[in-house]
């Protein structure tokens, strides 16, 4: 129809190119090509030790290159050197499409940007509501299951940093968020966008699914649009104060994940869906771990129905081992504006 096949990534996916200058593989026409590559990712799995691979643009790919790729890591590196690999594509589209890549003969995950775009909105837009967020969350769990090993993620290299939409400086529905990149690059000036940095990061390493840290994220670096999103990565001295601390909470939020197994591996339940306010309780055979967020930038006093059936008689924060008695199945817990709380539910 007289146009170039350039960057028609729905209409033409599998043969669409990326640009004029980058000449693309004929995977579709070509066994020897198919062959080529998979043998050379094969190779550096071999050769460097990665535990996986990142894999870009995947449903521009045709799925019988992913197949072969599977099957040879699944031969040359599960079997013979007996190691297990992890491999998680990057997929904008439906969950169906999304879904096509990730069973046991391609991809073990894919980025879950449905569930992040949808997250978004919840923390950042004053009028988004965890309500949604967690109708939403449902819907991943009906497509991959509850214990699914999906990404989940706050920032990437093709969006717009989640720091530059906290401190006011990129609107969620800006069209020229890479060009402000370029005339008036975001910074950091409120610190309470590190509060709501945390907040996300506290949810994010809670629900099920694997956690993603963009390079950045845990200190909280800003950026606006691509190239904006991918500035030099600083460490230490380089670090300011509000880094510094950002860094250290976030290293916290790990540990607790870390130390406690039903935030990694448990199943979910949704106890309130506020507009504000999202708790949910992981458990496993372990032990049941309450976690809640509070978006609000005020105080709230918590009235949280805890299933009888759990037999619950107290909470004890994780962070300071405070310990609150759950009465008559409720339990009132005081937290702060734009913080969070992680308990263990107790007998």
């Amino acid at each position: 129809d007289s146009r170039q096949n350039i960057r028609l990534w729905d209409e033409y996916r599998l043969t669409t190119w990326f640009d004029t200058f980058l000449p693309s593989f004929d995977y579709l026409g070509s066994q020897e090509a198919m062959e080529i590559m998979t043998d050379n990712a094969v190779w550096w799995m071999k050769t460097s030790g990665i535990d996986g691979f990142r894999q870009d643009a995947v449903k521009h790919v045709p799925n019988d290159f992913w197949r072969l790729l599977t099957k040879k890591l699944s031969k040359h590196i599960e079997k013979e050197e007996q190691r297990e690999i992890y491999q998680i594509g990057e997929t904008f589209g439906s969950y169906d499409l999304i879904s096509s890549y990730v069973n046991k003969g391609q991809l073990d995950a894919q980025f879950n940007f449905n569930l992040y775009d949808v997250a978004l909105h919840a923390f950042l837009d004053s009028d988004g509501s965890f309500r949604i967020l967690d109708e939403e969350m449902k819907k991943t769990f009906a497509v991959y299951g509850m214990d699914h090993l999906m990404g989940n993620l706050m920032d990437s290299h093709d969006k717009v940093r989640f720091m530059a939409y906290a401190d006011g400086d990129i609107l969620l529905s800006s069209p020229d968020a890479e060009e402000i990149g370029w005339t008036d690059p975001p910074r950091v000036d409120d610190p309470d966008s590190y509060r709501k940095a945390r907040l996300y990061l506290t949810y994010m390493l809670s629900i099920p699914g694997v956690p993603v840290i963009y390079y950045g994220d845990e200190i909280g670096m800003t950026g606006a649009a691509d190239p904006d999103n991918r500035r030099v990565m600083r460490f230490g001295n380089g670090l300011s104060s509000a880094e510094k601390e950002m860094l250290r909470e976030v290293k916290n939020i790990i540990h607790i994940r870390r130390n406690n197994s039903a935030l990694r591996r448990g199943d979910f339940l949704s106890v309130l869906a506020e507009k504000d306010i999202y708790t949910f309780i992981r458990s496993d055979v372990n032990e049941r771990v309450l976690v809640i967020l509070n978006k609000a930038a005020d105080k709230k006093d918590i009235r949280i129905p805890i299933p009888e059936i759990y037999d619950v008689q107290q909470a004890r924060d994780i962070t300071n081992n405070q310990i609150i008695p759950v009465e008559n199945t409720i339990l009132n817990v005081p937290l702060d504006g734009i913080s969070s709380r992680i308990m263990v539910l107790e007998k």
